[in-house]
């Protein structure tokens, strides 16, 4: 009776843990994207408008001429402002999505390592292996295809109803393990238990992300707002 309230009680620490850390990762990914993407739109914004008054109450052109001329105006008058800001515009949200889905991944692999990454990670990859063993035995053979079983982990990973989160964690940690370095004429050698340490070992050596890339990001987008505004370029 004890041992199962013990079992139950350390499941309901784990499940509280994984919504914690899930929430967290987020809540980050919402903060980085929501305040960078509607920051970048401001920047980009107040750009233009600057770049339009300057170029057309100088005489660079008609108020009233139309959408695609106005265009060819602001490019001809500031070919370098107005073509960073409109670079920018679809560039830097795709940047900066990117950039912080990496951040926010590798921010939530520190934390889960750092507190009991392979508690919780053993066992779903556990899960994971023994569904490709079984569904394609021969792909864990003597002489087996590396690259084609990594394809196929990689396939069973995707397509498996894990946490979405752990399942990019666990994707990314088996992308740097290098197959050939496992040998698989060795019967006495647990191909999933060497597979589990290689995986946990290669996300050990991610380190702690940096935001650097978000502030540069917006700090690249008020530089072209001040050289505009300034007329430099």
């Amino acid at each position: 009776m004890i041992d199962k309230l013990k079992s139950k009680s350390n499941i309901s620490d784990e499940f509280k843990y994984v919504a914690k850390l899930l929430s967290r990762a987020t809540l980050s990914f919402l903060k980085i994207n929501l305040i960078g993407q509607i920051s970048i739109a401001i920047l980009c914004i107040i750009t233009i408008i600057i770049i339009v008054s300057q170029t057309f109450n100088s005489g660079g052109g008609p108020v009233h001429t139309n959408g695609q001329a106005a265009i060819l105006v602001l490019f001809a008058a500031r070919p370098i402002s107005f073509g960073l800001t409109i670079l920018s515009i679809f560039g830097a949200p795709i940047l900066l999505f990117t950039l912080g889905n990496k951040y926010v991944m590798f921010r939530t692999i520190n934390r889960l390592i750092a507190d009991k990454g392979e508690q919780l990670l053993f066992p779903i990859i556990d899960r994971i292996l023994n569904k490709a063993k079984d569904n394609q035995p021969q792909l864990f053979q003597k002489g087996t295809d590396k690259a084609k079983l990594q394809l196929k982990l990689l396939q069973e990973i995707r397509d498996s109803k894990e946490n979405k989160w752990f399942k990019k964690i666990i994707s990314y940690g088996f992308k740097k393990v290098e197959l050939d370095e496992i040998d698989f004429k060795d019967e006495n050698v647990s191909f999933t238990e060497i597979l589990k340490i290689k995986i946990i070992d290669k996300l050990k050596d991610i380190s702690q992300p940096s935001r650097l890339f978000f502030y540069l990001i917006l700090g690249w987008q008020a530089l072209i707002l001040l050289l505009t505004v300034f007329k430099v370029i």
